[in-house]
């Protein structure tokens, strides 16, 4: 069975990102996961691998998120992720404007260096004996900073963040191909999930390449952010993707789809820039540099507070898995360390927008706010689990009440039969299926009069407040 749609918990959103989630999602018409989601997904890569959150000596958790937002076509997912991920895509914009100017002094160099390396060659043919100087330094060409890619392939990936060794973000309008890359290498068996896997949890990555040895990331910190159709999901997720735990590693999202109405409500500059702000310190962050010249992330510790409310959260959220089992059990097992990700993220984010905490220091109010994102997330991922299982009968039961709730409440038989023509051949067929949530006590009819311009008085179905979408349980 499907439970009804939870409206997401933009209140646990530190400022001014609440602000953006809930004034974007007004202007573009959408919910407001739409924008959520990957706006988690980007302040975390824009953390990456510069800081991991200790909860014991042998766990720490990273700044990496992978979230799906899953809606029909035309259901604004594209303009809410754009709108997103704005800041993020602006920062590569100028780092590739950066680099063509570094590359075109590069290549200057290099000239340069050619004509003093010949030299130093004719000065070394014609000496009797050695010289003291050796052979002019070569310049380095200079890399790109890179903060997103829509290349989901594991030779590009690790390619990039062998030069970006803070991670990268994955953001694509569709996920499908993400899915079809899991086992493309071993016929079936996982090869690129298992380095996905890895990547879930920063951990090292090695891809070898044929005649040209390897690439070895230490590090390999890859956030994922994407939309996806419902039935593709389905389609996408298979027993593969089950049993390796690559669904239960992604937080999903899937609002009902509503109406969308014109309006002139857009993004306040002072927001646009307040967040762009937020950005700018997070991508500041550095990573720690050991006496051999390694990079290492900087270990964030919780407060007493914050420890004892996710030791809390910790025993009750197991207590929970014991009852639960397949998907839902896999999934309780990632939202626990999810609960400490968001902890660290949203605290992150606080700091970022000038809030006077210790950055070093996860508190219990970011604690609190990460284990409210998860309970969300659990809940949501019980609801989208049960669609995959749903009866034939049970979804149409679903899909009724859902259209009549983005018809605002109510709908006649007309309406229905023209919304619905592939379901109810004629008009009996849809009164039938009305009078059948009357009988459940999920609405009752209501007279409606002839307008000014005449016409006979008809009936329309409404719908009761907090109707629900779960068929009784005789079945319907």
């Amino acid at each position: 069975m499907v439970n009804r749609y939870e409206p997401f918990p933009t209140v646990h959103l530190p400022e001014p990102i609440r602000t953006m989630v809930e004034d974007g999602a007004d202007a573009i018409g959408c919910d407001a996961a739409y924008i959520a989601l990957p706006t988690l997904a980007a302040l975390a890569s824009a953390i990456g691998n510069t800081r991991r959150l200790r909860l014991k000596r042998t766990w720490h958790e990273p700044a990496i998120l992978w979230a799906a937002v899953v809606g029909e076509s035309g259901t604004a997912k594209s303009p809410a992720m754009a709108l997103a991920l704005q800041w993020t895509k602006a920062r590569q914009d100028e780092a590739v404007r950066t680099h063509k100017a570094a590359m075109s002094d590069y290549q200057h160099a290099e000239q340069l260096h050619a004509v003093r390396h010949k030299a130093w060659l004719q000065r070394a043919g014609h000496a009797t004996e050695p010289g003291p100087d050796g052979p002019p330094e070569a310049p380095l060409r200079p890399t790109c900073e890179r903060t997103w890619t829509d290349d989901a392939t594991t030779e590009a990936l690790v390619a990039l963040l062998s030069e970006n060794p803070r991670g990268l973000l994955l953001a694509t309008d569709e996920l499908s191909g993400w899915f079809q890359r899991m086992d493309r290498y071993t016929g079936g068996k996982g090869g690129d999930a298992a380095k996905w896997l890895e990547m879930f949890g920063g951990r090292s990555v090695v891809v070898d390449r044929k005649g040209s040895g390897f690439v070895h990331v230490p590090r390999a910190a890859v956030s994922v952010v994407g939309s996806i159709q419902p039935a593709i999901l389905q389609r996408s997720v298979g027993d593969t993707n089950r049993e390796n735990g690559l669904l239960a590693r992604l937080l999903l999202a899937h609002p009902p789809r509503r109406a969308r109405e014109w309006t002139d409500r857009d993004l306040d500059e002072r927001t646009v820039e307040a967040v762009g702000a937020v950005y700018a310190r997070l991508y500041g962050l550095a990573m720690d540099t050991n006496h051999d010249g390694q990079h290492n992330p900087r270990t964030v510790i919780l407060t007493p507070e914050a420890r004892r409310r996710f030791v809390a959260f910790y025993n009750a959220h197991n207590a929970e898995q014991v009852a639960l089992d397949g998907d839902e059990a896999a999934a309780w097992s990632k939202l626990e360390g999810y609960a400490a990700r968001f902890a660290l993220i949203l605290h992150l984010t606080r700091w970022a927008a000038g809030e006077p905490i210790d950055p070093d220091a996860v508190d219990e109010p970011s604690m609190e706010a990460g284990i409210a994102l998860v309970e969300w997330f659990g809940r949501e991922a019980l609801r989208v689990y049960g669609r995959f299982s749903e009866a034939e009968g049970e979804r149409a039961y679903r899909e009724l009440i859902e259209l009549i709730e983005r018809k605002g409440g109510a709908i006649t038989v007309r309406e229905l039969l023209m919304a619905r023509r592939s379901r109810y051949a004629k008009a009996e067929d849809a009164t039938d299926a009305l009078d059948g949530l009357i009988h459940d006590g999920l609405g009752e009819w209501e007279r409606v009069e002839q307008g000014p311009d005449g016409g006979r008085p008809t009936k329309r179905f409404r719908l009761h407040a907090g109707a629900d979408t779960k068929p009784p349980i005789r079945g319907r």
